[in-house]
């Protein structure tokens, strides 16, 4: 996982701040870590009808979620996930802001010089990563 280098401020001031919005013992923060720590560990991305943990949103766009954070981006390659955006996921989900950080996130991706083609296409979940369980 990579994180572009504008969300460094964010990741470093502003995650440790922020506080569960749906009383989930754990903080964002630690959420963060754990989902880090599956994703880069390769276990598997497991989800219950309720709650996807990765999801398309458009154009190679994809969220990563945990309870309270939504991370937007994409995958480059398989199971390499750059990370464009956070945001927290009570003010996505309050304002609609999915399709705005999708369209931000292929703007910012159109824009790097990176080899073509610069996304894993598919709508997927399995299109871009390997260990992806559905029960």
């Amino acid at each position: 996982m990579y994180a572009l280098p504008r969300l460094l401020p964010q990741l470093q001031e502003e995650l440790p701040a922020y506080v569960s919005q749906w009383r989930v013992e754990v903080s964002p923060l630690q959420q963060f870590d754990v989902l880090l720590e599956v994703f880069c560990s390769g276990e598997t991305l497991t989800f219950d009808r309720m709650f996807k943990p990765l999801t398309h949103i458009q154009d190679g766009v994809w969220e990563l979620k945990t309870p309270d954070l939504r991370l937007f981006g994409w995958f480059p390659v398989k199971d390499c996930f750059v990370m464009a955006a956070m945001d927290t996921a009570f003010r996505v989900k309050s304002h609609n802001l999915y399709v705005g950080y999708a369209n931000m996130v292929a703007r910012w991706r159109s824009q790097l010089p990176l080899d073509l083609p610069k996304f894993v296409p598919g709508k997927d979940p399995n299109d871009v990563v390997s260990n992806y369980d559905f029960p």
